[in-house]
């Protein structure tokens, strides 16, 4: 079944009297200028779907799909197997068409969620039909990977985007509402509209990101660099960043335990890993090291909670551990203060040290890690996680810089 978008008007204007694209014969453009808009996504599908054997498909209740796999660079076009299944609740007596767990490409042990696109908010235009983004429920606290071939579709557009993670495929329905009762193939005019789904996720202002920047005022942050973009893209390990005081790190976003009790309360959000090293794992150069390593990110979120438990379903480890999403796969990672006043990378800097050399063996006291020395109770670790003994931390640090021939510079972080 041809997409609700599969007639003769622009994919990207909505113009009519567009014409094919050359290459998948499937989505119009009605000039060069729409086309080159759509280009960076549409090429990342573009030959898959050329070439793909429509021919092929194995049984009636196969239809064609997109599978976003995690270790490649590019999406996939697939046959997905959608079987009919009859609706025994009372009062239904019907019939309707969904791929099962079992057919999905997510991976064992998975509960699938589903997310429903009717509406483009690029475009600003309501779809004819349904699109359906299914993933992993627990990518985020399961320990699944970044998904490269998702990453090379935000890449495409600056800004902050989702940590998509996991394996996700999509698949189309037929109508809109709640409940359609027929798969459909998908095509590249869908493509565009997943593509936006993922570019577009997790943020309510679309404003362009160049319009943002000239408008709303900067909040000096850091990025604290993962293993792969220090050593691929000789980033510095702690590096200077602006972003506007409207980025969404500002609404969505993690904290810190540790940063909050020393007075310095601080968001954080992960980076989206780069193409050029996510899929070069086995580079020489990481020393069998995964290039996502951010050992710093991974101790600025130990759990402060003395009541905290381990539930695999939340991610949390408890006590004196990371969550799961800050410990697999991290990657690089924005900081800033709640406050939006500056932080610089000295700052940053000495509040990694202090979780890493300070707070993390008071924890590791604490849950029985000297023995036979008897454990100290969680109130008194939390009582020695503070400002005087950051303080004391943040002057040892510069004169160990000082006395290297380094910068110290930086002013003292209460004072900014």
């Amino acid at each position: 079944m041809a997409s609700s978008d599969a007639s003769d008007r622009c994919l990207v204007c909505d113009k009519s009297n567009a014409n094919f694209c050359n290459s998948c014969k499937n989505v119009r453009y009605c000039s060069k200028a729409c086309q080159r808009i759509d280009w960076p996504s549409h090429k990342l599908l573009c030959a898959a779907f050329s070439n793909f054997d429509i021919s092929s498909r194995p049984t009636a209740e196969h239809l064609r799909a997109i599978f976003f796999p995690v270790d490649e660079e590019k999406p996939k076009v697939i046959w997905l197997l959608c079987k009919w299944h009859e609706d025994d609740e009372e009062g239904g007596g019907g019939w309707f068409q969904f791929p099962d767990s079992e057919s999905l490409p997510l991976g064992p042990d998975t509960f699938p969620s589903r997310a429903a696109i009717q509406y483009n908010p690029v475009l600003k235009r309501n779809l004819s039909d349904t699109i359906s983004v299914a993933y992993r429920d627990a990518f985020l606290v399961d320990g699944s990977k970044p998904n490269n071939s998702v990453a090379a579709i935000t890449n495409t557009k600056p800004g902050w985007h989702h940590d998509w993670r996991g394996p996700i495929v999509a698949y189309g329905k037929v109508g809109l509402g709640i409940d359609q009762t027929t798969c459909r193939d998908l095509d590249m005019n869908d493509f565009r509209h997943i593509a936006d789904y993922f570019l577009s996720y997790g943020n309510e202002d679309l404003t362009p990101r160049t319009q943002q920047s000239t408008t709303a005022p900067k909040v000096k942050g850091v990025r604290i660099n993962c293993l792969g973009d220090q050593k691929i893209l000789n980033r510095p390990h702690f590096e200077a960043v602006e972003i506007p005081s409207t980025d969404p790190i500002f609404s969505k976003h993690d904290t810190s335990d540790i940063a909050k009790r020393i007075g310095l309360p601080i968001f954080t959000r992960r980076c989206p890993p780069d193409p050029k090293w996510a899929n070069d794992e086995d580079n020489k150069v990481f020393k069998h090291e995964s290039p996502f390593n951010n050992q710093d990110a991974t101790f600025l979120h130990l759990c402060c909670n003395p009541k905290a438990e381990f539930d695999l379903r939340t991610g949390s480890l408890g006590w004196g551990f990371a969550s799961t999403q800050w410990q697999n796969s991290v990657g690089s990672t924005i900081v800033v203060r709640q406050d939006k006043k500056p932080l610089l990378p000295l700052h940053a800097e000495a509040l990694c040290r202090y979780c890493r050399n300070e707070v993390l063996p008071l924890m590791g006291h604490s849950i029985g890690e000297y023995a036979p020395e008897e454990p100290m109770r969680k109130d008194d670790v939390l009582a020695m996680i503070c400002r005087p003994t950051f303080v004391i931390s943040w002057y040892k640090l510069q004169e160990e810089k000082r006395k290297a021939g380094e910068d110290t510079s930086a002013p003292y972080p209460y004072d900014t």
